[in-house]
């Protein structure tokens, strides 16, 4: 009897259960999106995460049914502060990350309460090839003499800051190629610059992106890009490969994601949005005008990039503090 009872008293308050859940939960794709969504930003307004989100935001009524992206910057700990917001964030598709390496770099080498799987990758749509650089008038004109002279004692390398993904690209090629690197950290891309061109560093890592203008002024040379293949951005300059046989591919990537444990009904609809919007012939001549490729990746593509860039970044990560 009382198994009975308890069966009937189930079967009483499923159903208000049930509508209770309904009236709680957020609607769906096929309500989706119904709102504003926030895209939050974790660094200063200016840089090129921020930049290349604002167009984003531009384009995005047009496939979010007239809603808006409100781009939000929360800088802060190497982009720790925005993207514990994100990773705490509800999972219903209204609060979207600017997602790059340093997801990866802070999860490793930073007490941090989330990691990749705090977060549902939804795309990726920019590709960022490192490079090595070296000073205008510098007597190291390509990379052969730049190698040749890290094989013989220690060359001088201007990276963006300690354990970010240039100074692991150089650590890592330095463990390869048996390379004596010196590194001296800036906080900025900009700050090297004024390292090379003041003669304080003889050579640098950084993006190809933030090279390319000093390098098209006369300020500064680039030896090589560490992509696949050659950039459009800058033609000429060839790739590690090309010049050493060794396949090496590095850089920075710009890419959007959610809360982990996203419905699957919201992260397919996202995904068909972002996809038509970031391969849209409008977005992708607004960030070539603006010195960006679009490198477009779907979620799953970009969860495999994540994962294989951290277990390269895993590799390098304990041997950082002795090749700081």
């Amino acid at each position: 009897m009382t198994y009975r009872l308890t069966r009937l008293s189930l079967h009483t308050r499923l159903p208000l259960a049930l509508m209770a859940a309904t009236l709680a939960a957020p609607l769906y794709a096929a309500d989706y999106p119904s709102q504003n969504i926030d895209y939050i930003v974790p660094f200063d307004a200016g840089g090129a995460v921020d930049f290349t989100g604002r167009l984003i935001a531009e384009a995005a009524p047009d496939v979010f049914d007239g809603h808006q992206f409100i781009v939000k910057n929360m800088p802060g700990g190497g982009a720790v502060i925005g993207q514990t917001y994100v990773s705490k964030a509800p999972a219903d598709g209204y609060t979207l990350l600017a997602m790059t390496s340093s997801v990866i770099n802070n999860a490793l080498t930073k007490e941090v309460s989330y990691d990749l799987d705090s977060f549902t990758p939804l795309a990726l749509y920019n590709l960022d090839p490192g490079v090595v650089v070296t000073a205008a008038d510098s007597e190291l004109t390509d990379l052969q003499s730049f190698l040749d002279a890290a094989s013989n004692g220690d060359v001088s390398i201007a990276t963006p800051g300690n354990s970010t993904s240039h100074h692991i690209t150089a650590v890592s090629l330095a463990q390869q190629n048996d390379l004596g690197f010196r590194y001296v950290h800036n906080a900025s891309a900009a700050m090297q610059l004024q390292q090379l061109m003041g003669g304080h560093v003889q050579a640098g890592f950084m993006s190809l992106g933030e090279a390319v203008g000093p390098a098209e002024d006369g300020s500064i040379r680039i030896l090589a890009v560490m992509d696949s293949q050659r950039s459009d951005l800058a033609p000429d300059v060839p790739t590690w490969q090309e010049l050493t046989g060794e396949e090496v591919q590095w850089g920075t990537f710009r890419g959007i994601a959610a809360p982990a444990d996203l419905p699957e009904d919201v992260k397919v609809a996202l995904e068909e949005r972002l996809g038509q919007l970031l391969t849209s012939p409008a977005f992708i001549e607004r960030m070539n005008e603006a010195g960006y490729q679009v490198n477009y990746r779907d979620g799953d593509a970009f969860r495999e990039y994540l994962d294989s860039t951290a277990d390269k970044m895993e590799q390098v990560l304990p041997t950082l503090d002795t090749a700081s």
